[in-house]
C-alpha cells in the first residue's frame, strides 16, 4: 500500500515541477489512511499542538468529542491541512521526533525522507504521550535500582559496573545438553540459538546458589534501562519470586496492580498504558528471580486457569498465568532457579545454565576487584598455589566473599595472605562473619590491634544468637523473608542491623508502613542457621537433624511448598541428600561447625560438653545416613569392575562428609561404597567438589575407575584430584570445561605412575597444545589403551602428534578422534599410524573435515593392516571416488568389520554401486 502511495505523491510532485518543495498538506492526503491507522496516540499531537498556538482549545474540544481514536485523528488531519503548510509540517515533524509514541510510523518518515525546516526546528516538541512518560520514568527508576549492588559488607553498595564480570553460561536442551555457549546477552532472545521449544515463552536461567543468577537479571535490567539492549521491550518489570511468599492466602489483586504497584507506577493515565500492554504484550520484558524461593500454603490446583488480565486473583495465580502465558501471551520472560528446580517443558523456550568463573573470568574479575596491580598479582599467584580456593572462588558468591575477606586484612595488617591448607565453604562464612563483626569494632590508628577470630566471635554471642535464631525459624518454613515483628521478637537490635547480615527490601503485601528483611544471600541464612544450632545449648538432638530429615522427606513437595502442577521436584525417596538447596547448605554448614577443628573456636561460645554430644549425634547420624544411602545405589557389574552410579545428591553426601574433615568418616565411606567403579556422570558437581571426592578416594587401597562425565570439573578441579592419580586406572573428564593446562597436569600425574588404561577427555577446550601432551601420555604409558578426546579444537598439527604417538604405542586399543579438525594432513599421519600396528582396533574420525585424499591414504593402509574392526569417517567430506579407493582396499582386507561413511558426499544412487561390499555403510 505504502509503495503505491509513494507512486501517488511522485505523480502529484511532477506535476508541480520546479516549484517548491513537496507540499506537506499533499503528503498528509496521500498517506492519510495510513497515519490513521498508525496513529494511536492523539494527546500528544493536541497537546503540541495547543503549545504552539496552531491549536485553540475549541479545536481540541472538537477533536476529543469523536469517539473513535481512528476518527479523531481523521479531525485533526483535517483541522491540520486547514491551517496551511507550517501547521502540516509541524504534525510530521511530532510524529518524528515523538520516535516512542509514534514507532510505528518511524519508517514511513525514514522513507519520506523528512527534515524539518530550519523555522520548525525553532517549535519546541514535548513527549507527553502517557506510555512514552511511563517508559521514560521505568528507564530511570530501573536503571537508578539497577546501577549499585548491595554487598557482602556494612551498608556498602558498589556500582555494578564495577562488579559485575562474565561468567560462563550455556545454552542446553531438555536433558542439559550443550547447544553452545552465550557471549553476548542479547544471544539469550535470539531464536537463531539455542532455541528448544518456539512454543514457550520462558528464558530458564538455572545454577547453584551463589552463581550468579540474580546479578546476571540486574545486568540485562541496567542494559535495558541504558537503551543498550536492544530486543524491542518498551516495558521491563522485574519480580523477585521469594516476595510473593509475602502474600496472605486471602489477598486478591489485578494484573495492573501487580505490574504498577511492585515495580513503577505512571504518573498519567495508567488505565491506557494498561491497555497499551495489552494490546502490544511482545513489548513487555519480565524477570521472575528465584523461583524455587516460593513456598506458601496456596494450593493453585484449586484455582481455574486464569486469563482474564482485569480479574482480582492471588499472586501467584497471576504469576502462573504469566508464566504459562495465559495472561500477554507473547511477552519476553527470564525465570530463574536454583539447580535441581524442573519446569515443565510446555513453558520454557531456552535454557540457560550458569556454570560460574572460568580461569579467564577469575582472572577478569581479579584484575576488577584489586586495581592495584601489585596486589592483584599477589592474589593471582596465591590463587594458582591454592587450588581448593581456586576452585571455591569459581562460584562468582563465593569468590566476592573471600577477595572481600582478603582486601579487609590487608587493609588492617598491610600484608595478608590467602590461607595456604585445604578450606572449606564453613571456613570462608566463618572468615566472612569476622570481617562483619570486626568492622564494628572500634579500632585505632594501630592496624595490628585487631582481636583473634574467637574473641570477635564470643564479644558479640548474643548477636550471633539472635541472628541465627531468626535465621532458624524462616528455615523451619523455607521463608526467606522477615517482617518487623519476627526481628524485634528475637531481639535484633538497631546496632545488629547496622552489621551488614540483612538489609531492608520491598515488601509485597500489605505491610508497607513497616520495614521489610532478607539475608544478604539465602547461603547466609543457611549458615546463621546451622551456627544457631551450634550455639543454641537448648537444641535436641531431633532439632540438630530437623534438616537431614527435612531432606529425606518421602512427599512429593514439602508441605510448605508452594503447589503448583507443573513444578517438579527431584527427588530419590528415602534419601538424607535429596536435592533441597537451602536444606543442603544448613546441613553442610553444620558438618563444617562441629568439626574438630572449629572446637577451639566455639569453646568460648558452648560448653564443651554440649559441642561433644552434638558432635557425636552428628557423626553417628551421618554414618547410618551415609550407609543407607550407598546401599541405594545402582550398582553394576563390569568386567575387572563393579560399578556403582551416584546421583546428584551423592554430591552433597560427599560435601558434607568433607566439610566435616573427618578421616575416620571418609574411611568409612570408602569400604562401605564396595565398588572400583564411581559414575558420578550428570551430578552438578564443580571444582572444588573434587576436593571433597579427593577425601574419600585417596582411602580406596585398589586401583579404581572415576568417571567425571558431564559435570563443571575444569582444570582447577583437576588439580584437585591430584591425590587420586595413584589410584586411577581409568579416568573420564568429558564435557567438563577442561583445557590444554588441565591435560598437562593429567599428564605430568598420570606418568608417574603408568596404572592409567582410559583416559577420557571429549568435549573440553584442548588445543594442539593439549593434543602434544596427550601424544607424551601415549608413548611414556604403556598401560593406556583407550583415549577419548572428539570434540575438541584439535587440527592437523594435534592429530600428526597423536598418530606419531600412537604409531610407537604397541597397547593402544581405541582412538575416538570425532569432531576435530584434522583434515587429510592428519588422516594421512593416523593411516601411516595404523599401517603396521599390532593392536589398534578401533578408529574414530568422524567429522574432521576428511575428503577423497584422506579416503585413498586409508585404503593404502587397509591393504596392509590386519587389526582394524572399525573405521569410522562418518560426516567427512568423501564422495563416491574416494569410497571407491576403501571398496577396492577391503578386498585385500578380511578383518575390518566396517567402515562406516555416512554423511559424506554420496547420493544413495551412487551408493548402490558399493552394495556388494556389506562392510562399506553409506546410509
Amino acid at each position: 500500500m505504502e509503495g503505491q502511495l509513494c507512486a501517488n505523491l511522485e505523480i502529484s510532485v511532477e506535476k508541480r515541477q520546479g516549484a517548491s518543495p513537496p507540499s506537506f498538506i499533499a503528503l498528509l492526503k496521500v498517506y492519510r489512511e495510513l497515519l490513521v491507522s498508525r496513529i494511536r496516540n492523539t494527546q500528544c499531537l493536541i497537546d503540541n499542538l495547543i503549545e504552539n498556538d496552531y491549536f485553540s482549545a475549541e479545536d481540541a474540544e472538537i477533536v476529543v468529542q469523536f469517539p473513535t481514536q481512528a476518527d479523531k485523528v481523521r479531525k485533526i488531519l483535517d483541522l491540520v491541512q486547514s491551517k496551511g503548510e507550517e501547521v502540516s509540517e509541524y504534525f510530521i515533524c511530532v510524529l518524528q521526533k515523538v520516535a516512542d509514541a509514534y514507532y510505528e510510523l518511524q519508517p514511513w518518515l525514514d522513507e519520506i525522507g523528512y527534515e524539518p525546516s530550519e523555522n520548525i526546528c525553532s517549535k519546541p516538541v514535548v513527549n507527553t504521550d502517557p506510555v512514552s512518560r511511563y517508559c521514560q520514568k521505568l528507564r530511570y527508576e530501573l536503571g537508578r535500582d539497577s546501577k549499585f549492588v548491595m554487598s557482602y559488607g556494612q551498608r556498602e553498595e558498589m556500582l555494578l559496573e564495577e562488579i559485575y564480570s562474565n561468567s560462563i553460561m550455556e545454552l542446553v536442551g531438555f536433558t542439559n545438553e550443550s547447544l553452545g555457549k552465550v557471549y553476548q546477552l542479547e544471544a539469550l532472545f535470539d531464536d537463531t540459538v539455542g532455541l528448544i521449544n518456539e512454543d514457550g515463552e520462558t528464558i530458564y536461567v538455572f545454577g547453584d546458589a551463589g552463581i550468579g543468577k540474580s546479578i546476571l537479571l540486574q545486568k540485562i535490567q541496567s542494559l535495558w534501562a541504558r537503551k543498550e539492549l536492544d530486543i524491542g521491550a518498551k516495558f521491563f518489570f522485574c519480580f523477585r519470586c521469594r516476595m510473593f511468599s509475602c502474600f496472605k492466602e486471602d489477598e486478591a489483586i489485578c494484573l495492573k496492580d501487580l505490574l504498577f504497584k511492585y515495580n513503577c507506577y505512571p504518573d498519567q493515565d495508567p488505565t491506557e498504558v494498561f491497555h497499551y500492554i495489552l494490546q502490544f504484550p511482545h513489548t513487555v520484558l519480565f524477570t521472575f528471580d528465584g523461583f524455587d524461593e516460593i513456598y506458601s500454603n496456596f494450593d493453585l490446583s484449586t484455582m481455574p486457569e486464569m486469563c482474564s488480565p482485569s480479574e482480582a486473583v492471588h499472586p501467584l495465580v497471576l504469576l502462573v498465568s504469566l508464566l504459562r502465558g495465559k495472561l500477554l501471551k507473547g511477552s519476553k520472560k527470564i525465570l530463574t532457579a536454583r539447580t535441581g528446580t524442573e519446569i515443565q517443558r510446555n513453558i520454557i523456550r531456552k535454557k540457560v545454565l550458569l556454570r560460574g568463573f572460568s580461569s579467564n573470568n577469575l582472572k577478569d574479575y581479579t584484575a576488577m576487584f584489586f586495581k592495584d596491580e601489585g596486589q592483584r598479582a599477589l592474589v593471582l599467584n596465591q590463587l594458582e598455589a591454592n587450588p581448593n580456593l581456586c576452585s571455591l572462588c569459581t562460584v562468582p558468591l563465593f569468590c566476592w566473599i573471600i577477595f572481600k575477606c582478603y582486601e579487609h586484612f590487608h587493609s588492617m595488617f598491610d600484608s595478608h595472605e590467602l590461607p595456604d591448607c585445604s578450606v572449606t565453604l564453613t571456613d570462608v562464612f566463618l572468615l566472612m562473619i569476622e570481617v562483619h563483626l570486626n568492622r564494628s569494632l572500634k579500632t585505632s590508628l594501630l592496624k595490628n590491634t585487631t582481636r583473634s577470630q574467637a574473641e570477635v566471635f564470643r564479644s558479640r554471642k548474643e548477636t550471633l544468637l539472635a541472628l541465627g535464631k531468626m535465621a532458624y525459624k524462616g528455615m523451619e518454613n523455607s521463608f526467606f523473608i522477615f517482617q518487623q515483628e519476627e526481628v524485634s521478637s528475637v531481639n535484633i537490635s538497631e546496632g545488629d542491623l547496622q552489621l551488614g547480615f540483612l538489609r531492608t527490601v520491598k515488601g509485597y503485601s500489605g505491610c508497607d508502613d513497616q520495614f521489610t528483611y532478607e539475608f544478604l544471600h539465602l547461603t547466609l541464612q543457611c549458615f546463621f542457621t546451622a551456627l544457631f544450632l551450634v550455639i543454641e545449648e537448648k537444641v535436641s538432638a531431633k532439632e540438630l537433624l530437623r534438616f537431614f530429615n527435612e531432606c529425606s522427606s518421602t512427599e512429593t513437595v514439602q508441605p510448605t511448598c508452594l503447589r503448583i502442577p507443573w513444578l517438579k521436584k527431584q527427588l530419590e525417596g528415602e534419601d538424607p541428600f535429596r536435592n533441597n538447596e537451602h536444606f543442603h547448605f544448613t546441613n553442610l554448614f553444620l558438618c563444617g561447625l562441629l568439626s574438630r577443628s572449629k572446637q577451639k573456636l566455639f569453646r568460648h561460645l558452648v560448653l564443651p560438653a554440649v559441642i561433644k554430644r552434638k558432635r557425636k549425634i552428628l557423626i553417628t547420624y551421618f554414618g547410618e545416613s551415609m550407609k543407607s544411602h550407598l546401599k541405594g545405589l545402582t550398582r553394576s557389574s563390569l568386567p575387572n569392575y563393579n560399578q556403582i552410579q551416584v546421583q546428584p545428591n551423592f554430591v552433597w553426601m560427599l560435601r558434607c562428609l568433607y566439610e566435616t574433615q573427618n578421616e575416620k568418616v571418609g574411611k568409612l565411606a570408602a569400604k562401605r561404597m564396595h565398588a572400583n567403579y564411581i559414575k558420578l556422570t550428570y551430578c552438578n558437581a564443580y571444582s572444588a567438589d573434587c576436593s571433597a571426592i579427593s577425601f574419600v578416594v585417596h582411602h580406596f587401597q585398589k586401583r579404581l575407575a572415576l568417571d567425571l562425565d558431564n559435570n563443571n570439573i575444569n582444570d582447577y578441579g583437576v588439580k584437585q584430584l591430584l591425590p587420586c592419580f595413584s589410584k586411577l586406572a581409568v579416568i573420564r573428564l568429558s564435557v567438563n570445561q577442561v583445557t590444554d593446562h588441565g591435560v598437562r597436569i593429567l599428564y605430568e600425574e598420570l606418568s608417574k605412575y603408568q596404572i592409567v588404561s582410559f583416559l577420557g577427555l571429549y568435549n573440553n577446550q584442548i588445543t594442539d597444545v593439549g593434543a602434544k601432551y596427550v601424544a607424551k601420555l601415549i608413548e611414556e604409558c604403556s598401560s593406556l589403551e583407550y583415549v577419548k578426546i572428539g570434540a575438541n579444537k584439535i587440527t592437523s598439527e594435534g592429530g600428526k602428534c597423536l598418530a606419531q604417538a600412537i604409531q610407537k604405542s604397541k597397547t593402544m586399543f581405541e582412538i575416538g578422534m570425532w569432531g576435530n579438525q584434522v583434515g587429510d594432513e592428519g588422516a594421512k599421519a593416523f593411516a601411516e599410524a595404523l599401517r603396521n600396528h599390532p593392536r589398534l582396533t578401533n578408529v574414530r574420525l568422524t567429522k574432521n573435515e576428511l575428503d577423497d585424499e584422506a579416503a585413498m591414504s586409508f585404503a593404502e593402509m587397509l591393504k596392509v593392516n590386519k587389526k582394524l574392526v572399525h573405521l569410522w569417517l562418518i560426516q567427512n567430506r568423501i564422495t563416491a571416488k574416494g569410497v571407491k579407493y576403501l571398496s577396492e582396499a577391503l578386498k585385500e582386507n578380511t578383518a575390518i568389520k566396517e567402515v562406516c561413511l555416512n554423511g559424506n558426499l554420496i547420493s544413495q544412487e551412487e551408493a548402490k554401486a558399493f552394495e556388494d561390499e556389506e562392510r562399506i555403510i553409506c546410509f
